[in-house]
């Protein structure tokens, strides 16, 4: 690995990024504009979020919505703070790794079929913070997206957090490195197994009928492959680049590109799926998953248990570990909070994704509005 790929925080890459608050991406394409059934199709099967809401079109018709909805989270392919043939964001900075560390989203409405939506997107925010897993110096920019329909109606807003570390650094405090990836048997794949077979998800639930403190319906991701982590990047179309599209890519951000180990240069998605490129690189124990991943499970945690009436209206969820290659990961939760919001009837849940280890990887606040009897 050169120099140029041996990003650097420095001070003046740090004020050059403050003049970019409140700035837009002009010349950027977001991935997909349209909610189309093969939209919802194939986002519902990167995800493993199996609702009839989203691939039963009979089924869906029947319910208050009318029509086939989609997984909220598909927003994040319809801006351009991660534009496919850019160099994706965080931006600045060149060489220096971004971890994704936190996410918020608020709806509207559910995205239905047929819509179209556009966005504003800007950086909202830059923090400096120590950090021991980036060797001292850290930066932590957020990034805000407001969505539109197509009759200028709005739709919702995410911001998504991320925080830059120095690679060499990385590997040189190596804070995860005594952690062993996972290693199962048949027997261990067998009990994941029965838990996707018992997996429930509610159909109808009454807000009438809801008391602080009830569960929510338990559910199981894993054990986090190479493969699943292709098939969730490839739909939100983040780095997934080849031929004449990394070609121009590798001309406009040369340090954001690292050579394999054939010489040929490659955006660092690899981090993603490749554990002995990721353990070179950063130092951490292997491969991990993309945040907002995570928070499509935790999403899921809600929407499996409102039923297919109810909502999620928002989340805030933040990324406190690693999510490595073979981590089994459950989703649970329970309700804290009950009340009306303009006569809605709307419950505040806390969530949190829990490993093998017995470790909280991820936990987050949603709130949802559920129907009354």
């Amino acid at each position: 690995m050169t120099e140029s790929h041996q990003g650097q925080i420095t001070d003046e890459g740090i004020d050059k990024l403050r003049k970019r608050i409140g700035q837009g991406f002009q010349g950027r394409r977001p991935w997909r504009t349209e909610v189309t059934r093969d939209a919802i199709y194939h986002l519902a099967y990167a995800i493993g979020d199996l609702s009839p809401l989203y691939i039963d079109e009979e089924y869906a018709q029947k319910t208050r919505w009318g029509t086939l909805i989609a997984p909220p989270i598909i927003v994040q392919t319809m801006d351009v703070l991660r534009a496919v043939g850019h160099s994706g964001l965080p931006e600045g900075l060149p060489g220096v790794h971004s971890i994704w560390t936190g996410s918020y989203y608020e709806w509207e409405r559910p995205p239905r079929l047929g819509d179209q939506i556009r966005s504003e997107s800007y950086l909202k925010d830059l923090v400096e913070r120590e950090s021991k897993f980036g060797g001292g110096r850290s930066i932590y920019q957020t990034y805000e997206a407001k969505y539109y329909d197509q009759n200028g109606d709005y739709l919702g807003v995410r911001n998504d957090t991320w925080m830059r570390a120095e690679r060499k650094k990385t590997r040189e405090t190596k804070k995860y490195g005594t952690i062993e990836l996972a290693q199962w048997t048949p027997a261990d794949i067998e009990r994941f197994q029965e838990d996707y077979r018992h997996q429930q998800r509610t159909a109808e639930r009454f807000w009438d009928d809801v008391e602080v403190g009830d569960p929510l319906n338990r559910i199981i991701k894993g054990p986090l492959t190479p493969t699943a982590e292709i098939a969730f990047e490839s739909y939100f179309g983040v780095y997934l680049v080849g031929n004449v599209v990394a070609s121009r890519l590798l001309d406009k951000h040369p340090a954001l590109m690292l050579p394999n180990e054939q010489g040929v240069p490659e955006p660092p998605q690899r981090v993603h799926w490749d554990n002995h490129f990721t353990q070179n690189l950063l130092g951490l124990p292997g491969a991990y998953d993309l945040g907002p991943e995570r928070c499509s499970w935790l999403i899921q945690g809600v929407t499996d248990w409102v039923g297919d009436n109810g909502r999620i209206t928002k989340i805030d969820a933040r990324y406190l570990k690693f999510n490595y290659m073979g981590d089994v990961t459950w989703v649970e939760g329970k309700v804290v909070d009950k009340f009306e919001k303009d006569g809605a009837g709307m419950v505040r849940c806390e969530v949190q994704c829990i490993n093998h280890r017995e470790e909280v990887t991820a936990v987050a606040t949603a709130e949802a509005e559920l129907p009354k009897r």
